[in-house]
């Protein structure tokens, strides 16, 4: 397909890596510089972004943005986009209930712009075949054409807006709701002083210990991020008719290991101070 002038709404982590298939993919990748801070100015520099230095800029120049912030955002950055009469393609590939996706998506049409439903699922791929964009709506196969040049793989769904942002809270319902379950069950254990205990028994009949606690330490830097996801997926699933505390909670357990965003190393035992509700209550006494 011809080249096509691309903004990426913002060059996160994940955001890089969505902007860098956009570039294998041969089109043009500019962002939005404006109140931004140093850490992602010298992400997006490092990726060879071009600086269209505000919002309005960047809908001016380009016929597609694509839009990967966190899921708090997601609703505001489209409004803005829409406040700024963009006319061309919108993909939104934030982490979203399929309800909050349908609103935005009519918003958006609402206004002449082409929405696309879109959720990612992996980490910042530097190689194929390891984190796909899913998409769905009436416009996303022409959104799947500007992701042909990997490390993303592309993969349409059938069906309508909302699709592809309910496969994403289904994923990550498991995945990201099994680190929470793991870690509470940690510092419950630890708590209660049977963590030596626990790690015996569960060398006969359950998961290796190191491999749980390396999950904790993993998962707490990042922890901040998945807060505003566990909302996303809990009113999922309560629109489903199942139960929505367990995901509600899970944010919670998140929320306690905030404090590590950003750490390149978490302690263990750091961690698993952090998440019983005494820690808390002592810290704030």
């Amino acid at each position: 397909m011809p080249m096509r002038t691309i903004g990426i709404l913002h060059p996160g982590e994940m955001g890089v890596a969505v902007a860098a298939t956009l570039k294998n993919s041969g089109h043009a990748v500019v962002w939005a510089s404006v109140g931004r801070s140093a850490e992602t100015h010298r992400r997006a520099a490092a990726a060879g972004l071009t600086d269209a230095g505000t919002l309005e800029a960047v809908c001016a120049r380009c016929d597609v943005v694509v839009s990967v912030c966190p899921p708090e955002f997601a609703e505001m950055m489209a409004r803005e986009i829409a406040g700024h009469d963009f006319q061309g393609l919108y993909i939104d590939a934030n982490a979203i209930s399929p309800e909050k996706v349908s609103r935005i998506g009519r918003m958006m049409e609402a206004v002449g712009v082409r929405f696309v439903d879109g959720s990612i699922i992996g980490l910042p791929a530097t190689t194929r075949a390891e984190t796909w964009i899913y998409l769905s709506g009436p416009h996303a196969r022409e959104a799947a054409n500007c992701f042909t040049g990997g490390p993303l793989e592309v993969e349409v769904l059938d069906g309508e807006i909302g699709k592809a942002s309910a496969l994403k809270m289904v994923f990550a319902a498991q995945t990201k709701g099994l680190a929470a379950l793991r870690a509470a069950v940690l510092g419950v254990a630890g708590e209660l002083g049977v963590l030596p205990d626990l790690e015996r028994q569960w060398s006969r009949s359950g998961p290796p210990f190191a491999q749980v606690v390396g999950s904790l330490q993993h998962v707490a830097p990042k922890a901040w991020r998945f807060v505003a996801e566990m909302q996303e997926i809990a009113a999922t699933f309560e629109a489903a008719g199942v139960p929505d505390g367990f995901h509600r909670a899970a944010g919670d357990i998140f929320a306690r290991l905030a404090d590590f965003k950003g750490a390149s190393k978490v302690e263990f035992e750091d961690a698993l101070q952090k998440l019983t509700a005494r820690s808390l209550t002592e810290a704030g006494s």
